[in-house]
């Protein structure tokens, strides 16, 4: 098969994939994998880290195409508009792909979402299918699957979710930074904004905002077969988040696979041990189509 093209910009945030045309592929061997994998990275990762990923699915998956979507700091506290705006032309894309895809074991769609940056994402990509309007149709129609949210087949979570805490937070925000002398600033920057943000769920009476994440993941994402992949040493989301997540997942019907990793870090499963993380994404997927 010919090499795979480089990864293609649509917009700010949104990368595409798109495998290389080659007439003499078997058509039951193209589709004997997803034909699309929606990736949400985590938090300001760098393209060049979210590439090795893509470049495992390309290994993986050869004659899959692959939408990247990139999340940032930001995220967390930008109008949830700004967010929609932003991922929206990954929604055009799946549009264009699967007009028809529904959840389910018959979708050609996988999505595997990487830490809370990535779950926020993956958040915001099911609202914009179970509300968007199709053009041409009324205005209140929804995107894709007629309401039923992102039409996957199965889901990965990795290193997610975590319901967080205030050490936490400073240490997933401080991460990209490597000196104290930038350190010290956002460490200023992220409790002001945390003692903001404390105060208006107060009057608000609203969850904090990693809690209510994981609880959408859910209550309001289709109930398709999932994997969770984490670690027992990471520093940024406890195993015991995951383990409970998974656990209310399975209260609720969904079909589970837990994948624990021991001594390998946020995110970084995968690059200690390739062929059980890889292994553990397939499985999901062939376990789905049941």
């Amino acid at each position: 098969m010919a090499g795979r093209p480089a990864l293609t910009r649509l917009s700010k945030d949104v990368y595409l994939s798109a495998p290389a045309r080659d007439s003499s592929v078997v058509e039951s061997v193209a589709k004997a994998g997803p034909q699309t994998v929606v990736l949400l990275g985590w938090m300001d990762a760098q393209l060049k880290h979210l590439e090795k990923y893509v470049q495992g699915y390309n290994k993986l998956y050869p004659f899959a195409t692959i939408l990247l979507l990139r999340s940032h700091q930001s995220s967390f506290y930008r109008p949830s508009s700004y967010l929609r705006r932003t991922l929206a032309p990954a929604v055009d894309h799946l549009r264009a792909l699967h007009p028809s895809a529904t959840p389910g074991p018959n979708s050609p769609i996988l999505v595997h979402s990487f830490s809370n940056g990535g779950a926020l994402g993956l958040k915001v990509l099911n609202e914009l299918m179970s509300s968007s309007a199709v053009k041409g149709e009324k205005e209140q129609e929804p995107l894709l699957g007629r309401g039923e949210g992102v039409p996957a087949r199965a889901i990965v979570f990795d290193s997610s979710p975590g319901i967080g805490s205030l050490s936490l937070t400073l240490r997933a925000f401080t991460a990209p930074y490597k000196s104290w002398w930038k350190k010290g600033p956002a460490y200023v920057f992220i409790l002001a904004l945390y003692g903001v943000s404390w105060l208006f769920r107060i009057l608000l009476r609203r969850p904090p905002t990693l809690l209510a994440l994981s609880d959408y993941l859910n209550t309001s994402l289709p109930p398709v077969p999932r994997v969770y992949l984490y670690s027992t040493t990471d520093l940024l989301i406890p195993s015991a988040d995951v383990v409970a997540h998974a656990k209310a997942a399975k209260g609720r019907g969904v079909q589970v696979r837990m994948e624990e990793f021991e001594e390998t870090e946020h995110v970084a499963h995968a690059r200690k041990e390739p062929e059980r993380y890889w292994g553990a994404v397939k499985e999901v997927w062939e376990g789905s189509g049941k």
